[in-house]
């Protein structure tokens, strides 16, 4: 992009949450550390009836100060912010939308569309950007739209969205966006897994036993998310897009090359390959859900209420690389620490020179990935204790992404955001791999519903049934 060229950003819904909190601080720090080429504008557009210097007052509000700490920089972000008054709903508002911005631009500009809006009102708005011109590139330059998951909520109602949305713009110009894959720990499994020689080649069912993952969290339903999560749960909440992607990251092939469309077909094979949990004979076997205590008392729940608020099930990947290997995955509300990983617990050697096997329970080799919230790897493995005899230990090689670079990770939708305006899909989430995750997902609500819904005390680590998801010799869940 030559340096003179302008991007405009544009937030639908600016008077949000999550602009406040997270996208217009992701913004700063972009264009504090001059990580966007060329020039920069943010433009909010909601129904408040705000001008420039309201929106600005509102932001320098609500943003959190220690995203703001350098004032006289936020300042001069400040000085590239704007605001326009827009009814969603009305098509004759985007028509002087597009005046304003072409106004603020003052000439060409590339422009991203970022919707942070409620999911019902995004295809409505995608029609009247296109209506009004707004997505048209004709003129060489750039137009794009973020959408923010939910990507439906089952696999039906994501293929009707995907085919209205491609009805109106290019998947090139189409990126969902999913924050966990701009977390730093996530985008280095690509590098940790296809550039170290140590692992790669035992990255496979020969080696690896098991792989875990956990998404946990200690957040219930704070701020009235009862009513919203009522309809939603914890596969539609998490599992079906954060957990999944993982799973396909963990597991994918190594891809032709680093451009965004080998990446992502990759990653769709491993959810094409995903067994599905109705499949399964005795899905009860390989699925837990479960209720907090107190859940059904939670404003906006429905007193009889069976959505799960956490989720367990043991399943696999049928391919040549993971034949046999179980996944096993988990997440939960309310649980005792806010911690996600991946393990990969790799096999015993066939006999040993150091004892009985009869504690099969101890698996002294595994990896663990930590993604939240301390960024890092930890390699465990056993050693002889100094002294006579053998005696031995576990020990652990750790890395940790803040004592190793000294500085703090870029949050994840900063990463992202930087992604959008320089073209690059990569960390973005296409329309087969929406459709593949929910395939998967439904086909687990399926199996799900004849399992019983238990219930679990809050800052536990779920229903202790779910332990029972691992064979006798497999191990336990890790708990950071």
């Amino acid at each position: 992009m030559p340096a003179n060229e302008l991007t405009q950003v544009i937030i639908f819904g600016a008077s949000g949450d999550l602009t406040a909190r997270k996208l217009v601080p992701a913004l700063f720090a972009a264009h504090r550390e001059k990580f966007f080429p060329g020039r920069f504008q943010l433009i909010g557009v909601a129904r408040r009836p705000w001008d420039d210097a309201a929106f600005r007052g509102v932001l320098d509000q609500t943003v959190p100060k220690e995203k703001t700490h350098n004032q006289n920089q936020w300042a001069e972000f400040l000085d590239l912010t704007t605001y326009v008054k827009t009814h969603l709903e009305t098509a004759a508002d985007y028509a002087a939308l597009a005046r304003r911005l072409d106004a603020i631009a003052g000439g060409p500009a590339n422009r991203v569309f970022y919707l942070a809006i409620k999911p019902d009102l995004i295809l409505t708005s995608v029609q009247n950007l296109r209506d009004a011109g707004l997505l048209d590139q004709s003129d060489g330059l750039k137009r794009r739209v973020v959408v923010e998951k939910p990507f439906g909520t089952d696999l039906t109602s994501a293929r009707e969205l995907n085919r209205d949305l491609l009805g109106l713009l290019g998947e090139d110009q189409l990126y969902r966006i999913d924050h966990y894959l701009g977390k730093e720990t996530v985008q280095n499994l690509l590098v940790f897994r296809f550039r170290n020689a140590f692992f790669e080649p035992l990255w496979n069912q020969k080696y690896i036993e098991l792989v875990q993952i956990t998404v946990g969290e200690t957040v219930g339903m704070e701020g009235g998310r009862g009513g919203y999560y009522d309809t939603s749960g914890a596969i539609r909440d998490i599992l079906q897009n954060h957990l999944l992607q993982l799973v396909a990251l963990v597991a994918m092939e190594p891809p032709a090359s680093l451009k965004s469309k080998a990446i992502r077909d990759e990653k769709v094979k491993v959810l094409h390959c995903l067994r599905p949990p109705s499949d399964m004979p005795d899905p009860e076997k390989h699925i837990v859900r479960g209720q907090f205590e107190g859940y059904r008392q939670e404003p906006g729940v429905k007193p009889d209420s069976d959505t799960e608020t956490y989720i367990a099930c043991r399943t696999y990947i049928d391919n040549w690389r993971w034949g046999g290997v179980p996944f096993i995955l988990r997440t939960g509300k309310h649980l005792p620490a806010r911690y996600t990983s991946i393990t990969v617990q790799f096999r015993m050697p066939p006999t040993t020179l150091f004892g009985s096997y009869d504690e099969c329970h101890l698996r002294p080799n595994r990896l663990t990935i930590r993604i939240q919230p301390n960024e890092g790897i930890d390699l465990d493995f056993d050693v002889k204790e100094p002294g006579s005899g053998i005696t031995i230990r576990p020990a652990k090689l750790h890395f940790d992404y803040g004592d190793y670079f000294h500085k703090p990770s870029p949050e994840a939708y900063q990463r992202l955001l930087q992604d959008v305006v320089l073209g690059d899909q990569s960390l973005f989430i296409r329309s087969d791999e929406v459709e593949e995750s929910w395939r998967w997902a439904d086909s687990l609500r399926e199996a799900m519903r004849k399992t019983p819904v238990q219930t679990y005390a809050k800052k536990s680590w779920g229903p202790t049934s779910a332990d029972q998801l691992f064979g006798e010799c497999e191990g336990r869940w890790t708990t950071g």
